[in-house]
């Protein structure tokens, strides 16, 4: 299974099923393994999510954990930049009061 763009082995994903702790996101993934899913889309949060549960990742999710952070400093740069434009704009006056 593909989550976040790492190729993640069945027994890896069942594995962070069950570190999830019956979470949201826990059912998700339980649900993409029943139907045999090629891959699942994950949301900030549910990046956020496994980063947290996988600070020691065993060996089969440790790529996956690697992508994570790296999605998630992009993300964060981004916000960032677009924080700092609003702001700049606004002291320019071209977004009005």
């Amino acid at each position: 299974m593909i989550l976040a763009g790492a190729l993640v082995r069945e027994d890896n994903v069942q594995l962070l099923v069950d570190m999830l702790d019956g979470d949201e996101l826990a059912t998700k993934l339980e649900q993409a393994l029943e139907y045999k899913s090629d891959m699942v889309s994950l949301t900030a949060a549910d990046r956020g999510r496994i980063v947290t549960v996988l600070t020691d990742p065993p060996w089969g999710l440790i790529e996956l954990r690697g992508q994570l952070v790296k999605q998630l400093g992009k993300l964060k740069e981004r916000e960032h930049s677009a924080r700092r434009f609003l702001h700049d704009e606004r002291r320019r006056g071209s977004l009005g009061s």
